[in-house]
């Protein structure tokens, strides 16, 4: 089992050095925190990248970078999408060894649609409704104006272009106004329209990042913490602090 002390160890000090490289431009970014959410495709594509463990180690780096002080409460959710979105659950300190296979018995994999998932974040977050024939996580209440004190970070894993690339560009760009910042992790392949959600217009802050590698549980612990925070540290949370959407 891996072990969770020294890779929360090495989330806590990118998050440290990302910090001190601003400071020493001269920029304060002072406390960073979040709820960290992760969004995992299982689309049939995905199916070597099951059966080889990676997508638990992602799921257990995802944890570390709650327990390494970004998150208070210490667990994340995980959303499971295909061509639509299942129920998230809840992992933690005490559940992470095992989660992935424990989940996925019994599931049959699909094609890929990031639609529901992103509805589905966005009102366990307290921003909208869940898609259509998805229940609210939690019964959480909308949330109220003004800007928020506690921002949600998710890392959207996924190896492949959706079905549903129009209504996904909207929803991102209808919630580029809210606490939510989207890092997408590109796995394997060449992310045209990951690129174009990096770049499109008509948002009120650059709510999405975006960073590729071949392989995620083949990148070194402290180069992936990095490539995921980089963006939502240094550029995100000091945008929407400008912007009023972050306290």
């Amino acid at each position: 089992m891996v072990d969770l002390t020294k890779r929360t160890d090495t989330a806590q000090g990118a998050i440290i050095s990302l910090l001190k490289r601003e400071a020493d431009k001269g920029i304060d970014l002072g406390e960073v925190s979040a709820r960290v959410v992760v969004a995992i495709d299982y689309s049939a594509s995905m199916t070597a990248r099951y059966e080889n463990g990676e997508v638990q180690d992602l799921v257990e780096r995802v944890l570390a970078l709650s327990l390494a002080g970004l998150d208070d409460d210490g667990d994340i959710q995980v959303h499971f999408f295909h061509s639509s979105a299942f129920d998230a659950e809840v992992v933690d300190s005490s559940s992470y060894a095992g989660f992935v296979d424990r989940w996925r018995a019994g599931r049959s994999m699909g094609g890929t649609n990031y639609g529901d998932v992103i509805r589905n974040v966005l009102a366990e977050a307290g921003h909208g409704k869940a898609g259509i024939g998805k229940r609210l996580f939690g019964g959480r209440k909308a949330a109220s104006s003004g800007p928020a004190t506690l921002p949600t970070l998710v890392l959207f894993v996924t190896d492949g272009e959706p079905f549903d690339k129009g209504p996904a560009k909207k929803l991102l760009v209808e919630a580029s106004d809210k606490p939510v910042f989207w890092q997408f992790l590109g796995l394997g392949y060449s992310p045209t329209f990951l690129a174009d959600l990096d770049t499109m217009g008509g948002r009120v802050v650059d709510n999405v990042g975006l960073t590729t590698m071949s392989s995620s549980k083949g990148t070194p612990d402290e180069q992936w913490f990095h490539s995921v925070l980089e963006e939502y540290v240094t550029s995100w949370v000091p945008a929407a602090r400008r912007a009023g959407i972050l306290a």
